[in-house]
């Protein structure tokens, strides 16, 4: 129970999003560019995971879904890339999440991610995930899940 409980918020800390660095104004989040791209995924609860990911024009990776009522993010930008940080509160308790990203966001992009749980999740205080995303193209077909 505890390694479900620990790969599923795994898996909505990897589901955050981002987008186009050079296109996003100061207090904005970026996003990617709409359609078709591989993710690998690499966190300690799954190792490393490939998936392909239909990438919506409401594309948001810096909340997880369902993670409940969310701060508006903090935007630090950086020399090569832009740290943001925001903090999710729910009935399960708050999630600290800081999230680093690179890349052009167009063609590709590099995130590393840390959640702090409060209370822990199934005895884990925090964990780190790290996210390498490459666009396929405009098309979704072959995706392994809908829009995110």
């Amino acid at each position: 129970m505890r390694r479900i409980i620990i790969f599923g918020a795994a898996l909505a800390v990897a589901s955050l999003g981002v987008g186009a660095l050079q296109a996003a104004e100061e207090d904005q989040v970026p996003k990617r560019k709409p359609g078709l791209w591989e993710i690998v995924t690499v966190a300690p609860v799954s190792g490393m995971t490939k998936s392909k990911v239909c990438v919506g024009e409401d594309d948001n990776m810096v909340t997880p879904e369902n993670a409940g009522d969310c701060s508006k993010p903090t935007i630090t930008r950086l020399n090569e890339g832009l740290t943001i940080d925001v903090v999710c509160v729910s009935k399960q308790g708050k999630q600290s999440i800081s999230s680093s990203f690179t890349g052009d966001f167009d063609t590709r992009y590099h995130a590393t991610l840390k959640t702090t749980f409060d209370p822990p999740i199934g005895g884990i205080p925090h964990m780190g995930v790290k996210l390498d995303g490459k666009y396929l193209g405009p098309d979704c077909e072959g995706a392994d899940s809908g829009k995110n």
